[in-house]
């Protein structure tokens, strides 16, 4: 397997636009652009002196119906990770022709809930039955195998196509989720992976396990233009920022230590903590900050958003009366683009550049499934692989924070009531992390 160029510079530093120069500096490459950014299609389409082609839906089929008819076609194609991340066979087999070069913009979401995957609700009771009527079986290291021809009914079909791919896992005999699959990287001539802290990225450790090698890169720009450079620390620039990023220092509010705030932590508490932690949040944006609506962004575990809201902080303005008659789908992007919540894992966006008013309510930590899912490899066959758990909360949160106007340069403001996750931001903007 080709070694994979992961080009871990940080934001700003002209990933993409080396990416856009490389492309037009290679006329007689094949190219797919896979980004988790909408608006990145358009930009790759207009900057690029070539056509790309984004997959669509076709007469009632998938996307990637139409991305594997685009390989067969040999096209340059611009995709979202989405439809990346529905890969078939077919697939392996058009890639295995096409001479490709994979510009990958952003990591990937590389181990995934199967309910969260599939509109299908698949309980353990239902793994179970599978299990026991000889359907699948489940091998030391969580991969499904399906053993019969078929099942009749459809609320099983996904587990059966995905466990025939190959990308199904039972992880601790608790977790079903789908693996995007590691072949799919053989396929390629080269594949670059723009990312930062690839450290603390899942795909470092999903690598490791698969045997996938890759080396490390950055990103350097003079009067020629951008500029691949081996891999070198970003302190100075980091520095730079912490002139910029103002931490809210409360030592009331900020009172939160240990594992306080994480997933199971909200899911321990009761009304009176949120409460505490609601009236922490409103002094910050209405009395701290003064900060209007139209100014915030804040997160915290989705489940729990409505336990923290208030007002003020909920939405930018209501939609018009003109705005209401907008198609389904474009009223439905418009709303969610006031919103003043966003998931913590929210990437695929940048239209909360104008936020200056952050809050970040939650003490990430990886899920400990997928964790015992990387550890077992080294149980099993010996191979060492390691979670940075403190690398992956702060990777996490910085691409959070970078949804906001501090991406434009602009000052901003965060409330960080975790002691962990303020302490590993403040490490970073010292380059002590």
């Amino acid at each position: 397997m080709n070694t994979i160029h992961v080009i871990d510079s940080i934001m700003g530093s002209g990933k993409t636009s080396w990416a856009i120069q490389y492309i037009n500096e290679h006329p007689q490459t094949s190219f797919i652009y896979c980004t988790p950014f909408l608006n990145e299609v358009d930009r790759i389409k207009k900057a690029t002196n070539r056509t790309f082609y984004e997959p669509q839906h076709k007469g009632g089929g998938r996307k990637i119906d139409d991305f594997n008819a685009l390989l067969m076609e040999g096209h340059d194609i611009v995709l979202t990770h989405a439809t990346f991340a529905n890969s078939n066979t077919d697939t392996l087999e058009y890639l295995k022709n096409g001479n490709y070069v994979l510009i990958l913009d952003e990591v990937l979401d590389i181990l995934v809930d199967f309910n969260d995957v599939c509109s299908d609700t698949i309980s353990k009771q239902d793994i179970c039955m599978l299990i026991n009527e000889g359907f699948i079986d489940v091998d030391s290291y969580g991969k499904v195998s399906w053993l019969k021809s078929s099942y009749l009914g459809s609320k099983y079909s996904n587990v059966e196509r995905m466990a025939k791919n190959g990308s199904l896992f039972y992880l601790d005999k608790t977790m079903l989720c789908w693996q995007f699959p590691p072949e799919i990287f053989a396929q390629f001539e080269s594949v670059y992976l723009l990312t930062y802290l690839f450290a603390g990225s899942m795909l470092k450790p999903y690598f490791e396990y698969h045997h996938v090698p890759y080396d490390l890169n950055c990103i350097e720009h003079d009067i020629n233009g951008y500029h691949l450079a081996e891999w070198k620390d970003d302190k100075k620039i980091r520095h730079e920022y912490k002139q910029k990023i103002v931490i809210w220092d409360n030592r009331l509010a900020n009172d939160y230590k240990a594992t306080s705030l994480s997933k199971s932590w909200y899911m321990r508490q009761k009304e009176d903590s949120f409460k505490k932690l609601r009236s922490y949040l409103h002094n910050y944006f209405q009395n701290v900050a003064k900060a209007k609506s139209k100014d915030i962004l804040w997160t915290s575990p989705k489940d729990f958003r409505k336990n923290l809201k208030g007002r003020g902080y909920i939405v930018v303005r209501s939609i018009t009366s003109e705005e209401s008659a907008l198609p389904r789908d474009e009223r439905e992007e418009l709303e969610k683009k006031l919103q003043c919540f966003i998931p913590c894992n929210a990437r695929a966006t940048n239209d909360y550049g104008d936020r200056t008013v952050l809050a970040y309510m939650i003490n990430l930590y990886t899920n400990p499934y997928v964790k015992r899912y990387f550890s077992n490899k080294n149980q099993t066959d010996g191979t060492d692989i390691e979670v940075d758990q403190d690398m992956h909360a702060l990777a996490c949160m910085l691409q959070w924070i970078w949804r906001s106007a501090i991406r434009n340069g602009e000052k901003i403001m965060i409330y960080i009531p975790s002691d962990r996750m303020r302490k590993l931001l403040i490490k970073w903007l010292d380059g002590k992390e």
